[in-house]
Order: C-alpha cells, then structure tokens, then sequence
C-alpha cells in the first residue's frame, strides 16, 4: 500500500522546505511527489483528520506586532498544497503545534521566547477567535540551556480537556483549561509535572488506548512514564535511559512517538545518533529497554511510524536527509534501507490522514 507523509525543515533561503512523499508500505520505497517553494522554515506540522487541510509552524509576513512566527494553513489538493491563510502569533517560529482530538484546536508552542497559545480551528479548516497565548516566566539550574523558560511542546490530554505545555527551562509540563475564558488560558493547579531538575521536558505524547503518557526530556536523554489520572495530572510511574551504559559524548534527546499498535515506546538521540525501543507493560505502564539502533545519518531530530508500523521515516537532520529504517515489531530493533532522498534539513513528519 502506497501512503503520502508531509516533511517540513529548516530550509533558510533554500527552496522546497515543505514537501510532499510517498512510501509503499509493503517495499519502503518512497519518492517525492511535490513541494511547496515558498514556505519558509516549515519545522512542524499538523494534519486534520478529515486529510483536507495542513497545518504549518513556519515564517509569516510580519503581524500588528511585527512577529514573524505563525501557523500557515494550507489546503491538500491531490499531491499539491495551496496555501489558504497565514496567522502571526509569536516572536519566531513556533517548534510545536498540534490538533486537539476533536480538531476544533490548534495549540502551538514558541521555543525563544516561551510563548504559547491557542486557535479555534473552523469546519472550513481556518484559524479563529477564540485565540489566546501566555508567556512562561522563570529558569531552571541549566545556565546554558536553561538561563530562561523554553515552551517546546503543546497537546491536547485524550478528550481535549487540558492543554499540556513541556518546558525544558522550568523543568515543568505546565497544563492550563483548554476552554479559553475572557481570551486568556487559565492555568489547572495542582495538574502537569515537574522533572528532575536539569532533564528539560521535551516532548509530551498520551497512549491511545490507555491512561499513560511518556515524556522525552531532551538535556538528560531519558523517557519518563507518567499515570494520566484525568484533569491534567501526571504521576511518575518510572524514568528510563535512552543512552548505553558507559556512554559520555555530548547528546541531545529529541522526538518520542508510540508504535501504531501501542506496544512500543521510541524516542531519538542527536549525538549518539540512535532510536531507544523500550517495550510497554500496558496494566503497569512501566516500559523496558529491548533496543537501542545506531542510525546511518545524523541529528534524526524527527521520526513517524508508518500507519502499518513496518516502517519508520526518520529525518537526518545535519546529513540532510530523509531516510527509512524497517522496524522489527519483535526485538524493537531499527535496520537501514537503501531508501533515502536529499533534503535540507528535515524537522518534521506527519503522515496524511
């Protein structure tokens, strides 16, 4: 079976930061069937579940307030994307967003300058009001990575009560009502999760089937496994390394995805260049390292599943490269094909729905 996948990157001036591929499912071979030219530093993406719309964090035209950084909704025609509106809501671009489970959201996150917020998604797949955003105040004990409050994540919890927020400088997974009251995001007290000093929470992603979540902490490469008890409140079940014993190199966590039949937890590293395959204890939601593959390139900042699970697209990020790997749904282990196409630094993979 043939399926489509959209990479966004950090194109910089560079033409094509937004792309449109093709993989067959049964052979992992994939080819590229279009581009978008204009689209500038596309480094997430969302996909409507209806697969009539893109959503992408990149560069806009300047709003009222003269920010550059915003989402561009575009219109899936056959292989090609037409932009349909373009929305400034932060200093630069957002490193996140996504789509609540209803679709009726859209959350983003603003690394820099920490900002976050919300749009209203109408049935015709553009943004509206009620839209709000909040700044996080406050630093953590990193002074390099850490100096500041750095929103790198937002989600919907599973019935889109609570918007989740990762913080790699606070150290915090922030969670506010996703009903926007007075058009400001109120925060939940006493909900979220607060990591080891020093871990830099990442990435947030909840099971699809059961009351769990895992988070990625990107400055001390581990997962952490997380109860989710409802109302936005996460309770630490266990925190796992994704790095080999005796490993020193300098390394940085990055993307955490869930295998489509929910039995895997995976999670990359830039540095030591490799995915961790732990496997899920569901009843528990304690998770074991099975494997952890070495990949052919380097930086995978982003990878997907494909929605069979045989394979998996991964992004490298400094080979410039996208490339794909056969997973082995026994043993968790990741072996490189021969199938790989250029590409300035690719971010970011969502596959049509």
């Amino acid at each position: 079976m043939k399926r489509r996948f959209y990479v966004g990157s950090n194109c910089g001036d560079a033409k094509a930061g937004l792309r449109v591929f093709e993989i067959n499912s049964d052979t992992g071979m994939i080819r590229q069937l279009g581009q978008v030219d204009d689209a500038v530093n596309p480094i997430f993406l969302a996909a409507s579940a209806n697969g009539k719309f893109l959503y992408a964090a990149q560069q806009v035209a300047p709003g009222a307030e003269g920010w550059t950084g915003g989402v561009a909704v575009y219109a899936v025609k056959g292989v090609n994307l037409e932009k349909l509106a373009e929305y400034p809501c932060a200093p630069t671009v957002p490193c996140h967003l996504s789509l609540s489970h209803s679709g009726r959201q859209l959350v983003w996150a603003e690394y820099r300058n920490a900002w976050t917020g919300v749009f209203a998604v109408g049935r015709d797949g553009l943004l509206g009001g009620p839209q709000a955003r909040i700044q996080h105040q406050g630093h953590g004990p990193n002074p390099a990575r850490q100096e500041a409050a750095h929103c790198h994540c937002a989600v919907t919890t599973p019935g889109d009560g609570c918007i989740c927020v990762c913080d790699l400088g606070l150290d915090q997974v922030v969670v506010y009502d996703a009903e926007v009251k007075d058009g400001a995001l109120h925060r939940v007290e006493g909900a979220g999760f607060q990591s080891v000093p020093g871990a830099g929470p990442r990435h947030l992603v909840f099971h699809p089937a059961a009351d769990l979540a895992f988070l990625v902490t990107e400055l001390d490469s581990t997962v952490v496994s997380l109860r989710h008890r409802g109302g936005g409140a996460l309770e630490a079940i266990g925190t796992y390394t994704m790095l080999p014993g005796g490993y020193a190199g300098e390394t940085k966590a990055a993307a955490i995805k869930i295998s489509p039949d929910g039995r895997w937890v995976l999670a990359s590293n830039r540095g030591h260049d490799s995915v961790a395959a732990y496997s899920l204890d569901a009843a528990t939601g304690r998770l074991e390292l099975k494997a952890i593959s070495k990949l052919g390139g380097v930086f995978p900042r982003d990878f997907e599943f494909t929605p069979d699970g045989k394979f998996i697209v991964v992004g490298h990020k400094l080979s410039n490269e996208v490339a794909v790997y056969a997973f082995d749904g026994a043993a968790g282990e990741l072996k490189q094909t021969a199938n790989t196409i250029p590409m300035i630094k690719p971010l970011c993979f969502v596959f049509a729905r």
